[in-house]
């Protein structure tokens, strides 16, 4: 009985370094039906090319004309791997390295548990690799997010698998047949929040989401995003949480918004007096395009305008 072909997919976009030193911790996993995708986000530096030259040989690089996010970029590779009938789709980000045996644990687990559709692993801190960052968790339909157990060392919480309602996309193991029933990532959201709302359609087609933590990867938090531009996280999950909540709980979604505007309404009297300004600009910028139905990739519509404000 031959054993169920894997596909890992991985987006890179401006971090090739991050990337390969991902791609040589996957080449020492214990599990061999595998094959690694990486999706690149349209990299400057010719980086799909210094890619395909390096690794070529076994990773498939699927090159893409412009930045499609997390969500259309993850797609892309979902519907390679879809096309070429892998039984189980791996989303991994890139920033993140693996312990050898992390996947065969989470493979076993869809025979341990039949009515799974996501499996995912305890994901540590790269930098303190005894901590914990996510380990799944809950969506909240109030804060229209989801939320992880997350921040403590490994020796302060149990080892036991866990039924969560919502892992985070920096590393899940999905089911085909999850994406032929609920299908893909929603590309409205293009960054941050995408996972949530996966995981939300996948609990209310009737799969269970599991978390193992037996199965350990590390993450280099943050490093894809938040170096390069701190009001880019922010703008997104503000913008796609209002989304998220008019999406999924209409009829808390008043509350929901409520709830949100004046959190930010709060924070935004801290980072008036801190002098993080841009973090005012970015949700303010964040509602006015939820309100104006401008979804997907649209942080340029904020930056367009403080540059015509300053020329």
């Amino acid at each position: 009985m031959s054993r169920p072909l894997v596909h890992i997919i991985t987006l890179n976009w401006n971090s090739f370094n991050d990337t390969s030193e991902l791609i040589e911790s996957l080449f020492k996993i214990s599990y061999d039906n595998h094959k690694i995708i990486i999706v690149d986000n349209n990299s400057l530096q010719n980086e799909s090319e210094k890619l395909e030259k390096n690794y070529g040989d076994r990773v498939h690089i699927i090159p893409c004309t412009e930045n499609l996010g997390f969500a259309g970029g993850n797609n892309v590779g979902i519907k390679y791997s879809l096309e070429k009938k892998a039984d189980y789709i791996l989303l991994l980000n890139n920033d993140t390295t693996v312990e050898p045996d992390f996947l065969e644990i989470l493979l076993n687990t869809f025979e341990t548990y039949p009515q799974a559709g996501i499996v995912a692993p305890r994901i540590n801190y790269y930098n303190e690799p005894k901590k914990i960052w996510s380990e799944g968790g809950k969506v909240s339909w109030i804060r229209s997010s989801g939320f992880a157990y997350s921040d403590k060392l490994e020796t302060e919480v149990n080892s036991v698998d866990r039924s969560v309602s919502f892992v985070s996309g920096c590393c899940m193991l999905i089911k085909y047949e999850v994406f032929l029933r609920v299908g893909l990532f929603d590309e409205n959201f293009f960054l941050y929040t995408e996972d949530t709302d996966l995981c939300l359609r996948t609990i209310k087609a009737g799969f269970n989401i599991y978390v193992i933590p037996r199965s350990k990867i590390f993450h280099k938090v943050g490093s894809s995003t938040k170096n390069r531009n701190t009001a880019l996280p922010l703008y997104y999950t503000t913008r796609n949480r209002l989304y998220f909540a008019k999406k999924n709980f209409r009829n808390t979604y008043a509350i929901t918004v409520t709830y949100i505007f004046l959190a930010m309404v709060l924070k935004s009297f801290i980072w008036l007096f801190s002098g993080k300004i841009a973090n005012i600009k970015a949700v303010r910028q964040a509602f006015k395009d939820f309100y104006a139905d401008r979804m997907g990739k649209t942080m340029h519509t904020f930056y367009s305008s403080q540059r015509n404000k300053n020329d």
